[in-house]
């Protein structure tokens, strides 16, 4: 890394108003920006069109500082991830690595979402660091795509990658990359979307240098303090305003995933001038299959509900934890205790995050809003790709609708709540896997009738074409 000029030594405790903006939203840019080189050079369609990626900026202690919009369910979630690298790794942590880890029991969400981290050094101490996190086709496991509601134990659903080193000190641990091409059904994509993740990373680290060159490093490591009391200053300015009060609300999975009793989903939110508690310890325990939610997705629906239904412009950053407190016993559905499977948690986390879009209704009648689909249809085909024949894996969304509100009616199309998910375009489909869409279409009708309707969701067909015909 090339020298960096220093701006001042002054050690400085609040940074002028304009200052701060500045350094904000220079932050906020170079996560933004970390996203664009992510879309732009990775491999798979999942990450580069339907955008299931998210890319973040964190303080030296691992603290979330600007995050970029993409999914709704990993807001906040990778510094849970940081948190277990700094508690392994510690003093050992060395200029120029990179870390890997997908482990749902140590701050991720589950095993198909990779999070890449790499620390950034300034003067020879750590300083920062860059994250980026995507979904990818595969992870290996029983299942094409890894995924299953039937699985049992998180040791079916793939690789677990607990926090180690994708490259050390600049270079490709040759270990690691080896151990995950042979792990998976398609390495090519994999490798090439972690590399892309790894430029992402990379990419960060030199815009957080180039800000330090401007502002200088004290200024920067200010604004990441600032920035984190500021969105809590917000928040609880929000929550000051709304009024008081305690509701509970609650909602059902249809089984447990291996067609076992329907599993509950009970929230309680007391709401108490500027602080707010989500209790969810009424909910099921922990179930058989892989419903079961890991801790980073509960806590990120809880941020989900709380920005959607005060302000979804607000930046997000770990000062919208500061105001929650969240009661979420361990053995329950929504924080469960090792090795529990969770591969298809994101089920559980849509209904959750509608759960608490009701209670925040009946709290704030003002925000009310219709229920929108809750479930996460999705396809997985072990494939391949025409002409080459490479073996594939495809991994298919399909989006419903958004619930209406008093001023209109809801999204046609879309993966609601905490997904964000991009339908796949019929040409890519049929260009990077030996299936043809025979139809994509809206539902009339399909979310409800009223003074405004509920948004239409998607009927897909397609038709497989290949030898492999292994579907989830």
């Amino acid at each position: 890394m090339a020298a960096r000029r220093k701006v001042s030594s002054r050690r400085r405790t609040q940074l002028d108003p304009i200052t701060f903006e500045l350094v904000h939203a220079g932050l906020i840019s170079v996560a933004e920006e970390m996203g664009v080189i992510l879309k732009r050079s990775s491999y798979s369609p999942i990450i580069r069109d339907m955008e299931d990626f998210s890319c973040a900026v964190f303080a030296a202690d691992g603290a979330l500082v600007a995050q970029a919009d993409y999914i709704p369910a990993q807001l906040g979630a990778m510094s849970l991830v940081v948190g277990s690298v700094l508690g392994r790794w510690g003093e050992e942590i060395d200029e120029g690595d990179v870390f890997i880890a997908n482990h749902p029991y140590m701050g991720a969400m589950h095993t198909p979402d990779i999070n890449i981290l790499q620390p950034v050094f300034v003067e020879g101490r750590l300083f920062a660091w860059t994250g980026a996190t995507a979904h990818h086709l595969d992870v290996g496991g029983v299942n094409p795509g890894t995924e299953g509601p039937d699985l049992r134990e998180v040791y079916a659903e793939g690789v677990i990658l607990p926090p180690i080193r994708l490259y050390r000190r600049g270079q490709d641990n040759r270990d690691i990359f080896d151990l995950l091409s042979e792990n998976v059904r398609d390495p090519l994509s994999t490798i090439s979307d972690l590399r892309a993740q790894r430029a992402a990373c990379a990419l960060g680290d030199r815009r957080i240098g180039e800000l330090i060159d401007r502002f200088g490093k004290g200024a920067i490591a200010t604004g990441f303090r600032q920035a984190i009391d500021a969105v809590e200053r917000s928040t609880r300015a929000l929550l000051k305003e709304l009024p008081d009060g305690e509701v509970e609300a609650d909602g059902f999975m249809d089984d447990d995933g291996r067609g076992g009793p329907p599993t509950r989903i009970h929230a309680r939110l007391i709401k108490e001038q500027d602080r707010l508690t989500v209790d969810l310890s009424g909910s099921a325990s922990q179930v058989s299959g892989a419903f079961n939610v890991p801790w980073a997705s509960t806590r990120a629906a809880v941020v989900y509900a709380l920005r959607a239904m005060t302000d979804p412009s607000i930046t997000a950053n770990d000062g919208l934890l500061r105001p929650l407190q969240i009661v979420c016993p361990r053995g329950s559905v929504l924080n469960p205790n090792p090795p529990a499977a969770v591969s298809v948690r994101h089920n559980t986390c849509q209904r959750l995050a509608d759960v608490l879009v009701r209670a925040f209704s009946d709290l704030w009648p003002s925000t009310a809003v219709a229920s929108s689909t809750v479930t996460f249809a999705a396809r997985n085909l072990s494939s391949s790709a025409p002409g080459s024949g490479r073996r594939s894996v495809l991994s298919d969304g399909r989006g419903g609708g958004t619930g209406a509100h008093a001023d209109g009616p809801g999204l046609d199309g879309v993966d609601t709540y905490m997904a964000n998910v991009g339908l796949m375009p019929v040409e890519v489909a049929e260009t990077n896997y030996s299936v043809r869409v025979l139809r994509t279409e809206l539902i009339e009708g399909s979310q409800g009738r009223g003074a405004f309707d509920g948004g239409r969701g998607i009927r897909r067909e397609t038709e497989d074409l290949d030898r492999f015909g292994e579907a989830l």
